[in-house]
């Protein structure tokens, strides 16, 4: 009679398990299908400039965190945020208040991260130009730290090019800013080879290297 039940129950927690694995495989396939449309048309509205505040968080069944650990989005949509931080925090605009400076700082950190941490070596190519995009606007704001700034955005886009050789906008910035040290630091002025081209709000997609 115990063995009997012993089994009975064995049975019941196995239906159990089973059904507890069908509705998560199809809480899966809800989440994955909104998190795919979601990402198409946040893209689609931050790549045309039509919401650079959109987000690429679905509303999914499962909690978010779950979501994108099982489905994989993890990366792709921190990735993602980083781009739209850099973007956010007006890269060609000069600092003028404190919360300016607070933007542009938590945009650097966040790419130096990914930069260092993201599993796509081709995304971390694209923080890592995006980072010195920032470091060459910070020596364009400054006279006594000019040379230090600008060292600094050479190495980001060494690394880039090291990463990823098919990064345009890498090698073009690599090259002016190497040209910008033999000169001492000194911005030629205006709006033409002194500045660095900044990355396509695409994020990841390709790039001429001529800049917009």
């Amino acid at each position: 009679m115990t063995g009997e039940r012993a089994r009975s129950i064995g049975a019941g927690v196995g239906v159990a398990a089973l059904l507890v694995a069908a509705i998560l495989g199809v809480a899966l396939a809800v989440d994955l299908l909104r998190a795919e449309n979601r990402v198409d048309a946040a893209d689609a509205a931050f790549t045309s400039g039509v919401d650079r505040s959109v987000t690429w968080d679905a509303d999914t069944l499962l909690p978010v965190g779950v979501s994108r650990g099982i489905l994989g989005l993890g990366d792709d949509v921190a990735f993602r945020h980083a781009v739209q931080r850099f973007w956010l925090s007006k890269p060609r605009e000069p600092l003028r208040e404190f919360a300016d400076v607070t933007r542009r700082s938590g945009a650097e950190r966040e790419l130096a991260r990914l930069g260092e941490n993201d599993p796509s070596a081709e995304r971390r190519a694209v923080a890592l130009t995006m980072r010195g995009a920032l470091l060459l606007e910070e020596a364009r704001n400054t006279t006594t730290q000019r040379q230090v700034f600008v060292r600094r955005a050479i190495e980001q886009f060494h690394k880039a090019v090291v990463l990823d050789r098919a990064n345009a906008d890498a090698v073009y910035n690599l090259e002016l800013a190497l040209k910008l040290l033999r000169r001492g630091g000194a911005d030629p002025g205006g709006g033409g080879e002194g500045r660095a081209p900044l990355p396509s709000p695409g994020a990841g997609a390709a790039n001429t290297g001529t800049g917009f």
